[in-house]
């Protein structure tokens, strides 16, 4: 008997989605905070400075300002956008928010995306490298097992402990489940009396 149980797809696209979308959303504040805003705030002000040299009618506002944007490349019409001195400031530390946000994201993706958890007639392994045989399994914390479907695996193997985290929302489910099961019939007494609540360890964990 040997049952894997992989990373779920369902889990593990989700810090993918997050991480590319803060990561476009910080390269989109970023361009908007040392290109976008920066130029527009500089027509604006160009704008500004021609009403000002040529008080009086619109129509010929209009028509010098049109001939000084066409010299510069920007658009001739009059400006909509109403920037303020400090947005280009406020959109760059957007973007320094999110791009770390997006890229921890990312890393999780990446670097979950291979786990595993398995079991078969020797004992409990993880892709992180954990192992233990059944006979080294002291107690399973079930406490949150019904309610969010996570069990926690309590082992002492050559004097040095360590827990295996089995989690049906990260990894396949059914998978999860037949491997709760095999530490279960497999482990010492049978699972009974192998419960606790704290779920704390000074091993090492695989989640």
């Amino acid at each position: 008997m040997s049952v894997r149980a992989n990373i779920s797809k369902g889990y593990i696209w989700r810090p993918g989605v997050i991480g590319a979308m803060a990561l476009l959303f910080s390269g989109w504040f970023g361009y908007d905070g040392m290109v976008a805003y920066p130029l527009a705030l500089e027509i604006q002000e160009a704008y500004n400075q021609v009403v000002s040299d040529n008080p009086g009618d619109p129509l010929e506002q209009a028509r010098i300002w049109a001939d000084h944007a066409k010299t510069q490349g920007w658009p001739t019409g009059v400006p909509k956008s109403k920037i303020e001195e400090n947005d280009p400031f406020t959109q760059k530390v957007i973007a320094g928010i999110t791009a770390p946000v997006g890229i921890y994201f990312l890393a999780t993706f990446f670097l979950t995306r291979s786990r595993w958890v398995e079991a078969d007639e020797q004992g409990l392994r993880t892709s992180s490298g954990l192992q233990t045989d059944y006979a080294s399994v002291i107690s399973i914390d079930k406490s949150r097992w019904q309610r969010k479907g996570i069990a926690v695996v309590h082992y002492d193997s050559g004097g040095q402990s360590g827990r295996v985290l089995l989690d049906d929302w990260k990894f396949d489910r059914e998978s999860t489940k037949r491997i709760l099961e095999a530490i279960e019939e497999r482990m010492p007494g049978g699972g009974e009396g192998g419960s606790d609540d704290t779920g704390e360890s000074d091993g090492d964990t695989a989640e």
